[in-house]
């Protein structure tokens, strides 16, 4: 199982949040319980070394996910939204994670918000942050446009 880990990117008055996933033997990758928030996250200065962190903290643990709640969400609760469906309209989920067993690449993904058909992706070098870092905030400005153009 390669690791991955989440970026929640909202508008530029609002912080980014990433999140350490958990595998578990049911094969479902979840998100652990303490989230990362970043606030001058379109600087790659910020938002990769908390990426790098996330995927590290990647690690199997079982758990019931019937038995959890979502306004127990971590993610939400560290973005300090009043509600889990504002943070669900607010929030752009960016899933990261590496190419493969090597890793020396990492893919990050995005579907626009309101799309269900449609996910946009990119790859960039692993050893580059300041690529890694550009792409993502990239792949949240084109899934931006694209949910207001569909959206007129």
């Amino acid at each position: 199982m390669l690791k991955e880990a989440h970026i929640y990117l909202a508008d530029d008055r609002k912080p980014a949040i990433v999140a350490a996933m958990h595998h578990n033997r049911d094969g479902i990758c979840y998100e652990q319980d303490e989230a990362i928030v970043v606030s001058d996250w379109r600087a790659s200065a910020t938002l990769v070394p908390a990426l790098r962190s996330a995927l590290q903290r990647f690690s199997f643990l079982d758990r019931n996910l019937r038995d959890t709640k979502l306004s127990e969400w971590g993610a939400y609760r560290a973005s300090g939204c009043r509600s889990v469906r504002d943070f669900q309209s607010s929030y752009l989920c960016i899933s990261v994670r590496p190419a493969n067993e090597a890793e020396l690449f990492y893919i990050a993904e995005a579907r626009p918000l309101d799309e269900e058909e449609i996910t946009l992706s990119v790859t960039a070098s692993r050893h580059d942050d300041g690529d890694i870092g550009r792409r993502i905030v990239r792949l949240y400005d084109v899934c931006s446009r694209w949910s207001s153009v569909v959206a007129s």
